[in-house]
């Protein structure tokens, strides 16, 4: 359990220091840049540290004991993303959100979408807080935890 926390660590800390990264640069106002390659990123360095930490949990763990592992690193690196997440939009970087939705909201009026879509499209980004960010890392990074840790446990465990 104890490599799984530690994993788990290792990827919130990873998460948080890609946040402060796309805050600083100004690649959060971006939705190609702030979304779809931060959210890549992240995916990429949670199979990482799930691969490191099934790696280091093999030698004592069948497939389903891997499983588990990988259930559980979802679920504490999701409450520790969750947590940075939400003090680093909340408390460090508090115009994050409301810039994010902005350079969101200009990049969705100039995409050449319906306007019946633009407004459905406007609507969601109002319901954007920090809560909501922080909630969606959680479950990413628990679904990815889950799907991930299904594959590599077929390689990664006691033979």
């Amino acid at each position: 359990m104890g490599v799984v926390v530690k994993w788990s660590l290792i990827l919130a800390a990873s998460v948080a220091a890609l946040t402060v990264v796309i805050n600083l640069t100004g690649m959060h106002t971006s939705p190609l840049a702030g979304g779809i390659l931060a959210i890549g990123i992240a995916i990429i360095l949670n199979v990482l540290t799930l691969f490191m930490a099934l790696k280091a949990t093999a030698p004592q763990n069948t497939y389903g004991g891997q499983l588990l592992n990988a259930l559980m690193f979802g679920l504490v690196a999701g409450v520790l993303v969750f947590a940075c997440s939400w003090i680093l939009s909340t408390y460090i970087f508090p115009n994050t959100v409301s810039e994010m939705v902005a350079g969101f909201k200009e990049w969705i009026q100039q995409s050449g979408l319906p306007e019946d879509q633009v407004q459905a499209q406007m609507q969601a980004m109002d319901q954007m807080t920090a809560t909501s960010q922080a909630r969606n890392g959680a479950i990413g990074t628990l679904f990815t935890s889950l799907i991930a840790g299904a594959i590599i446990a077929i390689f990664q465990r006691r033979k």
